[in-house]
């Protein structure tokens, strides 16, 4: 796993910052990946993740604003967050490299997507702990019943596949 080093003196719109920062690269990292792959059920699925990511990134907005209390262009949100890494904590052009084999099916990128929510569910999980905040503890938790829900989401598309 890659590094994303938080202290525990991290406010909440950091906290959330970074979140929105790893779902981007994740997202990035799915957009990209989508187009190095052959088959269509592939393509299809690697689309529907970055999608998905979209989403999550969009909930990470509107809890910014909403904890903020100021109305801020998304577009002036983004540029104050940093998207070098996915939620697992690595490079997303790094992973893509060592993740080519897994785009030849869909059951193999959709088990490396599950091994990246696992991991986001890990890191938000233990920074929870961590935080001295309670707010943030709150928000970390948060995120972290988001990645359950999402690796069971992603478990239910590998029962269809």
């Amino acid at each position: 796993m890659g590094m994303v080093v938080l202290k525990g003196d991290e406010s909440p719109q950091d906290i959330i910052c970074l979140a929105y920062g790893l779902e981007e690269g994740l997202r990035k990292f799915y957009a990209a990946s989508s187009q190095m792959a052959i088959a269509p059920e592939v393509v299809n699925v690697l689309a529907k993740l970055a999608e998905i990511e979209d989403r999550h990134k969009q909930k990470l907005f509107d809890l910014h604003q909403a904890i903020a209390a100021v109305d801020m262009p998304i577009e002036e949100f983004e540029a104050g967050v940093q998207a070098e890494l996915t939620e697992g904590g690595f490079d997303p052009d790094k992973l893509r490299q060592q993740s080519m084999a897994a785009f030849d099916n869909a059951s193999d990128v959709l088990s490396l997507a599950m091994m990246l929510e696992a991991q986001g569910m890990d890191l938000y999980s233990r920074y929870a702990e961590k935080s001295r905040d309670e707010r943030v503890r709150e928000i970390l938790f948060a995120l972290a019943d988001d990645e359950k829900a999402h690796l069971k989401s992603l478990g239910a598309l590998f029962e269809k596949i």
